[in-house]
């Protein structure tokens, strides 16, 4: 986790989840802001989409786009914003939280939307499309889109002024 030390304040300890469903534990880090604010971040990186496992797996790709490990991606979704997130915001006494990272899903997937469902803003979604462009991230096979998310919780949603995704390597051309 990258931040400027010039602008926020440390605020307690970092935490981590590692529950055996994270194969990638989320890291938290509680801020404060040089006016006095606090919120917390919360970094993910949910399973990725390759290594299938066997057909008769609940992981194996159903046919629905979401590819494979879906499953375990939305177990992970889930013990994120019910289990780990209510720990952050305990520690920290503050409900102000910002979920970041790749979530190995793109906005629609079952394991976004078990997030959104549970109160969380889609910050790309509310200022890149909201502006009437596309998010993406990344470029594959001539098809351009976003498993890196920002999600804020209700409570520090509406503090959010920006977002924006970062093409990193995202427009250069194959032969690079």
């Amino acid at each position: 986790m990258i931040y400027k030390p010039a602008t926020l304040t440390l605020v307690g300890e970092a935490l981590s989840d590692a529950d055996a469903i994270n194969n990638r534990p989320p890291m938290a880090q509680t801020f404060k802001t040089a006016n006095g604010g606090k919120f917390s971040l919360v970094v993910n990186h949910l399973k990725s989409k390759g290594s299938c496992p066997a057909p008769s797996n609940i992981d194996a790709d159903q046919g629905d786009g979401q590819s494979c490990w879906n499953a375990t991606r939305v177990q992970q979704a889930r013990r994120l914003v019910d289990v780990f997130v209510p720990q952050v915001v305990a520690a920290a006494g503050d409900a102000r939280v910002l979920l970041i990272g790749d979530f190995n899903a793109y906005g629609h997937e079952d394991p976004i939307q078990a997030i959104v469902n549970k109160g969380y803003v889609n910050q790309l979604e509310r200022y890149i499309r909201g502006a009437g462009a596309m998010p993406y991230s990344f470029v594959f096979n001539g098809e351009a889109g976003y498993l890196d998310h920002a999600l804020a919780s209700a409570a520090l949603s509406a503090s959010v002024v920006d977002a924006a995704e970062w093409h990193n390597n995202a427009d250069e051309p194959p032969v690079i």
